[in-house]
């Protein structure tokens, strides 16, 4: 769909006034970051923060952008979607005005008008005023009490010098991890069960305004059964040489589960000797999804690169079931329902070979030998920790990362 860039330029115009973040001009690459969390927040839809740099003019962009982003931003602006946006943008008509012979004054036609221009304009008319954030001396610090599993990290905060009405600590990327915490206190405490590479944020009333990194480290390879609150721990292994890591059914049995319910598992090493630049690597694994349970007839897998910036998300499933994966390169996200995935379809009657590679702004991933995707790529920071998660049971059997 091509747009009419009056229509964008409107719609910009609608979400800095929403924000209140003052001229677009003078933003900046953390401005854009945040608005891309809002707006995924919002509409769950991730427009990654190069994506939305190309729309305000920022950074070159050819051709335009795609419906879905202009879906995006409709959305987060109040709309339904692009079309009802552009719809009431053009409300004034601009076809060529006839001579017509003098009616009386029409209220019906005057009071349709007015709605329209109501329709466009009246959020930013009737908004509760957004209360811009002021603060000084502003602290925010972390510290784990403890290394291996689970793991309790302090985190020592200052906000008593801002003018927020609320002040949260998130423990990641995660808005079901933010807490509330007290305005006049300094400390708060939170337990991080799974190993990772998170990105903590202290949060006054609705604005980011801190981060800080927060690393847990596995001690070694770690299989593990991922509930929605605290994990199941099963194995730990300090090194992956010649034998493979696998999750049982009868490992899960042990542990009082049922294999029916078809629980996600995941093999997951967090350590700080892998420290891999991610602009230029190369990543091989061979993996098994093992499932046999009738609900786990997609066998859904992935691999996750977690890095100091972001992460990869590689997605292996049955060859029938690729337009319900989707793959996540740092903020981009490529959905299976909307692009040709099929290449991360595999046989898991035997092991899939697994390959991802990066150099020169760009990334190719390889399954099973084959090319199943190549394109840009913006680099995650170094890489320090990677999971391979099976809706199911699962084995890895070799894994090497290396510059």
């Amino acid at each position: 769909m091509s747009a009419a860039p009056p229509d964008i330029a409107k719609c910009l115009v609608m979400i800095e006034t929403k924000l209140a973040w003052g001229d677009s001009v003078h933003w900046q690459k953390k401005d854009f970051e945040l608005l891309s969390e809002k707006i995924f927040d919002s509409t769950g839809v991730l427009l990654s923060a190069s994506t939305l740099k190309r729309v305000w003019g920022k950074t070159k962009y050819e051709g335009g952008p795609s419906l879905s982003t202009l879906d995006a931003l409709a959305k987060f602006a109040g709309f339904e979607n692009w079309r009802s946006f552009a719809a009431a943008a053009q409300a004034i008509p601009t076809a060529r005005i006839q001579p017509v012979k003098r009616r009386p004054f029409n209220q019906k036609w005057a009071w349709m008008l007015a709605a329209l221009i109501v329709a466009i304009t009246g959020f930013a008319l009737f908004r509760k005023p957004v209360k811009k954030i002021r603060f000084q001396h502003l602290a925010f610090s972390n510290e784990p009490v403890t290394t291996g599993l689970p793991n309790t990290v302090v985190f020592h905060y200052d906000a008593s010098g801002s003018n927020a009405d609320s002040v949260f600590i998130q423990q990641s990327w995660d808005r079901r991890r933010r807490y509330k915490v007290d305005k006049r206190l300094h400390e708060y405490t939170s337990t991080y069960y799974i190993p990772g590479y998170y990105k903590a944020k202290l949060i006054l009333n609705d604005s980011v305004v801190r981060e800080q990194d927060v690393f847990i480290a596995s001690q070694g390879w770690m299989t593990m059964v991922e509930n929605d609150q605290v994990p199941v721990y099963l194995r730990q292994k300090n090194v992956l040489e010649t034998e493979p890591l696998a999750i049982t059914e009868e490992e899960l049995i042990a542990k009082k589960i049922d294999p029916a319910t078809v629980p996600i598992t995941s093999i997951t090493k967090v350590d700080k000797t892998i420290s891999t630049a991610s602009d230029h690597f190369l990543m091989e694994l061979a993996l098994q999804n093992t499932c046999g349970q009738a609900a786990g007839v997609c066998r859904m897998s992935a691999v996750t690169l977690m890095g100091t910036d972001g992460m990869i998300n590689l997605p292996v499933c049955a060859a029938g079931c690729t337009g319900e994966i989707a793959l996540y390169l740092n903020k981009q996200k490529i959905d299976g329902r909307t692009h040709n995935l099929s290449g991360f379809g595999v046989d898991f009657s035997k092991e899939a070979v697994l390959s991802c590679q990066t150099g020169e702004g760009r990334i190719s991933i390889r399954v099973n030998n084959r090319l199943a995707y190549s394109g840009p790529f913006e680099s995650i920071g170094r890489i320090v920790g990677v999971k391979i998660a099976f809706k199911g049971t699962g084995i890895l059997k070799r894994f090497a990362l290396k510059d």
